[in-house]
C-alpha cells in the first residue's frame, strides 16, 4: 500500500491534466476554443483539480469494491479449507472408533455369543447415529450423549463389573451443540488409557456445567498420567480433539487433561454456545 498509494495519486494527477488538455481540440472543433482562457494557469489548476477529485472518488470506489470482493473470496476459501480439514478429522475418527469397537466384540464372540450379539446391536445403533452426524458440523448435545451411553453400554459388556459409570448432566446442556463424536472419543480415551490398565477397573464420570453461555464437559476416569505427562497428547483421539476445537471455535474453546488427584484423571473441554451449523 505504501508504494501503491503514491502511484495512484500521481496517476490521477497526470490523468486529470491529460483530460484538461484533451478538451482543447474538442473545444476547437466546436468553435469554443479561446487560447487566453484555455491556457490561463489558474483555470488549468482549477479544472484539473476538479477532474482529479472526480477521478480520486472513482478510484476509491473501484479499490474498495475490489478489496471487499477479494476479502469475501478469501473468507469463502478459508471457510472451505476449514470444512475440508474438519471432514478429514471426522473421517479419521470413524475407522479409529470402529476398529476399537470390533476388537471389543471379537473378545466376546467365543466366551459369550449372546453378549456379542447384543454388542453388535449396540454398535449398529452407534454407527447409525454417527453416520447421521457426518452431515453436520455440530450435533445436539443430547445426540452426542446418546452415543456416549451406547458406547459405554458396549464397553460394559467387555469389562463387566470392572467398569462403572456416573452421569451428572446440567439441564441447560441440552441447549448446546457439540462436535460429533468428540465427547465419545474422550470417554473412549479414558477407558483405553485408564480403566483398561487397572486390574480392578474403575469409574468413568461424565459431568457438564453451564456457566455464562459456555458448556464445560468434564470426564473423570480412574487412572493416573505418568509423571503428569499427557502421554496420549500425540494420539489420534486427543490430537484430533485439539485440532477440531481450534478450527471450530478458535481461542473461545479450551481443552486440558490433568491428574486431578492420585486416583483420577480429568479431561475437560469448554465450548461457547453456538448455533447449529
Amino acid at each position: 500500500m505504501q508504494r501503491l498509494i503514491p502511484r495512484v495519486l500521481a496517476s490521477i494527477g497526470l490523468l486529470a491534466l491529460a483530460v484538461y488538455f484533451f478538451r482543447m481540440p474538442v473545444s476547437f472543433l466546436l468553435g469554443l476554443f479561446d487560447k487566453n482562457v484555455a491556457l490561463d494557469p489558474s483555470r488549468i489548476l482549477g479544472l484539473t483539480s476538479v477532474y482529479a477529485m472526480i477521478l480520486f472518488l472513482w478510484s476509491v470506489l473501484y479499490f474498495t469494491y475490489h478489496y471487499f470482493d477479494q476479502y469475501n473470496k478469501a473468507l469463502k476459501y478459508e471457510a472451505s479449507m476449514v470444512q475440508i480439514e474438519l471432514n478429514n478429522l471426522k473421517s479419521q475418527l470413524n475407522p479409529h472408533f470402529i476398529f476399537n469397537a470390533l476388537n471389543s466384540i471379537r473378545a466376546l464372540v467365543d466366551e459369550n455369543p449372546l453378549k456379542s450379539k447384543q454388542a453388535i446391536n449396540q454398535l449398529s445403533n452407534i454407527l447409525r447415529s454417527s453416520l447421521a452426524s457426518e452431515k453436520k458440523g455440530l450435533t445436539k448435545f443430547d445426540d452426542e450423549l446418546k452415543i456416549v451411553k451406547d458406547y459405554l453400554g458396549l464397553e460394559s459388556i467387555r469389562f463387566e463389573e470392572r467398569l462403572k459409570t456416573e452421569f451428572d448432566i446440567h439441564p441447560e446442556s441440552h441447549d448446546f451443540f457439540v462436535p460429533p463424536l468428540m465427547i465419545q472419543t474422550l470417554v473412549e480415551n479414558g477407558i483405553k488409557h485408564g480403566i483398561s490398565k487397572l486390574t480392578a477397573g474403575g469409574i468413568i464420570q461424565l459431568k457438564t456445567i453451564v456457566d455464562r453461555g459456555r458448556l464445560k464437559v468434564q470426564i473423570r476416569n480412574s487412572g493416573h498420567l505418568v509423571n503428569g505427562v499427557k502421554r496420549n497428547k500425540t494420539g489420534i483421539g486427543l490430537k484430533n480433539t485439539v485440532q477440531r476445537l481450534k478450527l471450530l471455535y478458535g481461542d473461545e474453546a479450551a481443552f486440558r487433561i490433568v491428574n486431578e488427584n492420585d486416583n483420577f484423571v480429568l479431561t475437560e473441554i469448554v465450548i461457547p454456545q453456538n448455533k447449529k451449523v
